[in-house]
Order: structure tokens, then sequence, then C-alpha cells
């Protein structure tokens, strides 16, 4: 584990609390210490009210914050007094705490803070850090796990047994600070917990921090010099589809699933009866449920155990005020070594990945060192369904109608594509274009909005990359098929082969493979549904256009055919009929200006030159999209939907 200290970037904080902001990134960027908005950092200084007067603070990490990024308003200033008298009661409920501590805020509209703030508090020390740190909790989490944190730590480090976090841990930490050995100590580790370490400066915390968790990093590796890699895992995809299906009927919303590492098969069995004990620290259990989904060879009744599982756990709660959450895994470990996690949003998807990770690598290490005994199940029950807890999942929201939903744009890197490609992400969705002009990457080029470089008339390349998005996400429940091109008008007399052929192979055997090899997914996604964009010259052709014309008429009668025969497998197909969209590459200014003459009209007037004088857009198409890709139209198959401004030859 490596001290990141810079004393020329530390130099650069101009308060106490800009150098707090300083060190608390460091632990926060090592995955080691925190993951996901874990652990907590604190700052005691005096601050000058309105009145001039000085009074004493505590700046406490904010709830909702993430100490790898944060700077200085991530920290929620409380009168310290205030605070300090509240370690001095006997008791005190846990909403009550909350409120008291709120009441301390120097701003009332500021983030709350921390459920630790009294703790930290109560440390008569300046800078106050914080960590979940990986290695010392594996070595707690161990069979004799508080012996070996002696033999490793000796007198210096103070180890205090479980208890929950908040007012509890407050007024453990209490008896613990006023007692003769923590004038002694350079750190308080809690078991199965974490490590607080503390100083008069920003670098003493912080060094003292570094030290305690590689001292344990240190002595796993001495007895554990390495483990063994997994060997490459190539899931089918149709499995990983049909599992991330099965959880998200679980979970009764469409989820996530990423990928998070890999197991040598031979240590499957024995990481799952471990998993059964504890997970790696108690904040664990809120993003991932107390033990992970073991999927054998048929995942819906591997899924459904876990459900039963984690039912007869929250009953033995024995708690009738208590609401249970969904019976659906947040990760889970693959017979063929694979482990993939689950989340509502890619973001909560990635951070159950990582937990899955920490908690893997823990689970591992623990079996080498004769077994793994965290928290029994009690103490994680409370903690998963612990008010406070309970109460920031709820503060984060409704999640976007399309959260959780995976959808692929075929043709994104311009026009109509981009439109749907953006519109479908504002409302939530993952979403992977695919498209063989490189331009598509100037704008699709992150996870949840990303592309991949594929010639759609390539079926093996198509197949491919609609491998790979289910390998990154979980699956795919919306298909958008939008490629297309338009050859110079010819009349039928004169009409080359080749741009018959290409307007056949791109506008429309392109759609069919596509399609083919996206059915085996879309059958396993969550009310899944597939749009192509078609033209107003099916219902209404123009002279001239044979290739495009007849191309587009063959997309909508495709449409029509694998309406009925996907119906059953409750897959929607669906064709929007677009009309004079002319924001789009294809559409040059000199272009419009041309046509725009020989209608004797003007750009303006040529542009609205429909039944309801108006401008149709791209975003208009994509909003049609999104209305047959969400519930609007869930009752809607083998549909054809013009988005044209009313057109005399098509009514």
């Amino acid at each position: 584990m490596e001290n990141l200290w810079n004393e020329a970037e530390a130099g650069e904080a101009a308060t106490g609390l800009e150098l707090r902001a300083y060190s608390s990134r460091l632990i926060g960027r090592d995955p080691a210490m925190v993951l996901h908005g874990g652990g907590n950092t604190s700052y005691k200084g005096v601050a000058t009210d309105r009145f001039g007067a000085e009074q004493q603070v505590i700046w406490v990490k904010a709830s909702g914050f993430d100490l790898g990024t944060m700077g200085v308003e991530g920290f929620t200033a409380l009168d310290l007094p205030a605070v300090l008298a509240l370690a001095e009661l006997e008791t005190l409920s846990d909403s009550d705490m909350v409120a008291e501590v709120k009441r301390a805020r120097l701003d009332p509209q500021a983030a709350a803070a921390s459920i630790e703030a009294i703790v930290h508090a109560l440390f008569p020390a300046a800078y106050v850090d914080h960590s979940h740190a990986d290695g010392v909790l594996t070595v707690s989490n161990s069979l004799n796990g508080t012996a070996l944190l002696r033999e490793i730590y000796g007198p210096r480090v103070m180890i205090l047994p479980y208890v929950k976090p908040g007012f509890d841990l407050a007024r453990q930490m209490r008896l613990a600070i006023l007692s003769p050995e923590f004038a002694e100590a350079d750190a308080i580790i809690l078991e199965h917990h974490g490590v607080f370490t503390w100083g008069d400066t920003a670098r003493q915390s912080y060094d003292r921090m570094v030290a305690i968790c590689a001292r344990a990093e240190d002595w796993l590796a001495g007895r554990i010099p390495s483990l063994p890699a997994a060997p490459p895992i190539e899931t089918d995809p149709a499995i990983i589809a049909r599992l991330r299906g099965a959880a998200s009927r679980l979970a009764g919303r469409a989820m996530i699933s990423r990928p998070a590492a890999g197991l040598p098969v031979a240590e499957i069995a024995d990481v799952i009866s471990l998993s059964r004990h504890g997970t790696l620290t108690p904040e664990h259990v809120i993003h991932n449920k107390p033990f992970p989904a073991a999927i054998n060879d048929e995942p819906q009744k591997a899924l459904d155990d876990f459900a039963a599982e984690y039912q007869a756990y929250v009953a033995r709660g024995d708690d009738a005020d208590l609401t249970p959450l969904p019976p659906h895994p947040h990760w889970a470990i693959l017979p063929d070594g694979a482990v993939r996690s689950f989340g509502p949003t890619l973001a909560r998807a990635r951070v159950s990945a990582d937990v899955a990770v920490a908690n893997l690598r823990a689970l591992r290490l623990a079996a080498r060192l004769g077994g793994w005994q965290g928290l029994e199940e009690g103490d994680l029950r409370a903690l998963e369904y612990w008010e406070l807890e309970q109460a920031k999942l709820r503060a984060q929201g409704a999640l976007p109608p399309l959260a959780g939903k995976i959808a692929v744009v075929g043709g994104c890197a311009t026009g109509i594509g981009r439109a749907t490609a953006e519109a479908l992400r504002d409302r939530g969705a993952v979403v992977v274009g695919l498209d063989i002009n490189p331009a598509v990457k100037d704008h699709m080029n992150r996870p949840g909005y990303d592309s991949l470089l594929v010639e759609l008339t390539d079926e093996a390349k198509v197949s491919a990359a609609l491998r790979q998005v289910v390998a990154d996400y979980g699956g795919l429940d919306i298909l958008v098929s939008n490629v297309g091109i338009f050859r110079a008008g010819a009349n039928i007399e004169v009409l080359e082969d080749a741009a018959w052929d290409a307007s056949l192979a791109v506008n429309l055997t392109s759609h069919r493979k596509l399609l083919k090899q996206a059915i085996p997914f879309l059958r396993h996604g969550v009310d899944p549904s597939v749009i192509l964009i078609g033209s107003r010259n099916v219902p209404a052709p123009g002279a001239g256009a044979a290739a495009y014309s007849v191309s587009k008429a063959g997309l909508t009668q495709l449409m029509r055919v694998a309406a009925l025969e996907l119906a059953p497998e409750g897959i929607r197909v669906n064709v929007i009929h677009p009309d004079g969209v002319f924001d789009t590459d294809l559409w040059t200014p000199e272009a419009l200006a041309t046509s725009a003459r020989r209608y004797g009209l003007t750009v303006e007037q040529y542009k609205a030159r429909n039944l309801m004088r108006t401008e149709v857009t791209s975003k208009d198409v994509a909003r049609a999209v999104t209305a047959l890709a969400d519930s609007t139209f869930s009752r809607t198959t083998g549909a054809q939907i013009p988005v044209d401004g009313g057109n005399d030859r098509v009514i």
C-alpha cells in the first residue's frame, strides 16, 4: 500500500479544511481503504460567526459525498460543543440523533453529516480519519481474528468489538477515548467494521492510516503470497441475458448486470459457503445484501432458491414493522466461475461489482487462513434495515422511466439515430450505438453511453457486437434499427444494379441481420421492444426512388412478420415512418435551397410543407421512438406510426 502524500500538492491548501479535503481524497482514491462513499473524515477548528464571535467547529464528511473526489464542499460544519454534549447522553434513538446533529449545523441548508459525526467529535485531535480497509477487515473476519490483530499490531492499536454505527458506537468510543490505553494508541480498530486514526496534522493522521492498513496487507502477503488467478471466462451471453432477465423479474424492475470478477472453479463451493457468514464490512450489506446468489445449470431455480433464502433471513428478524426489500441478488457466482453484479442503474451495478470483488478477495484469503467469521446475521440485518440506511435509499428519489433498460441503436452517428440515442439516454437507459461512421465516437464514448464501430451488413460482426453489449451490461431490452442510405434519385429504366443492391443490403437486409442476432437476447429482456425506422415513402412512394421505397417497404413487411412471430414471447415490434426530417447530414444548406427552389418555396416553407405546416426534426422522431420503447405503447405491436406533420397522400 503506497503512501500518496505529496508535499507540493499539500502545500496548495490554503486552509486547514482544504488540507483536510486533500488528505481525504488520498484515502478515497485507494479502493483497498474505502469503496464508493464508504469511510469518513473530519477536521476541528475555529470559525467566526456573523457577529465576530469565535466558535469551536467540526467539519464532518457529509452523507452522499465520495472521499475520492470531493473538495471542501463535501464537509458539513457543526457546532462542536453541541455535538459533544450528545455523547454525554445515556440513550438517544437513531432518529433523535440525526435530528440533533442536523440542529447543530451552522448552515441549516447543508447536507446531512455522517452518522458517525459524534464519534469524530470525541477524538481530541484536529484531524480524524476512518476507513474500511480491506486488509484489516480480512484479518478481523478470519477465524481467531481478534488474536491475529493483536499479534500484528501489539499494544499501540486498540481493538474494540463491533457495535452498530451511530450512537451505540459513539458511546463505545467515548469510553475507549477516556481509557488510559488511548493515550498510548496510534489507532483504533473496530472489529468487522474499520479503522480510526487521528492526528494534530492531516499528514500525521493519514500516515498512521496508511501504516495501519499496510501492516495488515504485508502480513497477509507473508502468509499468502498470491491467489491463483481464474482462467479466462467467456460465459455464453445467452446465459447472462437469461440470468439478468430472471433477476430483473425478482426485483420487479429492469436491472443492469456488470461483470465483477472471476473465480477458479475449484474454489466456488468454498467461497459460496464462506459468503454465508457475513460481509467484509457491515456497509457492504447495504450494497450487496448479506450473501450472493449461487447459480447452477438452472438459473431460474437458483434465483428462486436465493429469494427463499433471503426471505427466510428477513423473517428471522421477527419484526412485523419491517418491509422486506425485493428478494433479488445484488451479485451472483456462476458455475463457470464468472461473477456478475445487478443494480437498477449502471452506477449502482458498478458499486455492487466493486464490492463483490473486495469481498471475493477477502473470502479467498480467509479460506487459506482457516475460515471466515464475519458479523452474525442479526447484526447484518439490523444494518441492512436500519432506518438511517433506508432513509438514504429513499432520498435517492424516483429513477428515470427507462432506468435499468439496455438499448442498442443501429445507425446513430448523426441525425435520427443520434437523437434517438440521446433521448433514450436522457430517460435513463444504458445505450450502445452501432455504426460504421467513426464520428459516432465523438459523442458516444463512455460507459453506459458507448458505441461500437460495426459494419451492419456483416452479420458476424453484428453478432459479436451484440454479444459484447450483453457481456458488458447483461442483456438487451430495446432495439432501434435506423441505419439507411438514399442514393440519388433515378427512374427504374436507368437505375443501376449497384444502387439497387446497396439500398436493399443496407435498408433491408442489414436490419434483418441485426434483428436475427438480437432475438435470442430480447426474449430475456424486460418488456422488450423493437423499433424500425421506415419512411413516408412506404405508404406514399415517389417517382425516381424505387430502390429506397422498395427497401423501406420490405423493412415494413419484415416488421409485420416479426410482430407476428415475436408477440407470443412478449416482444413488441413496430415501425416509425418519418418524412421531411432535414436536420441530418443528408440535407446540406445547398441541397435544401435547391429543393426549395424546385417547388418555388423558401427554405422555411419547404421544411414545413406538410398539413400541419410545421417542421419535423430528428428529436420529434426520437420522442416517438421512446414512447414505443417505454410503457406508453406497452400493448402495441405491428403498428406503423407516421411522424411527418401530416401528409395528404398518407392520410
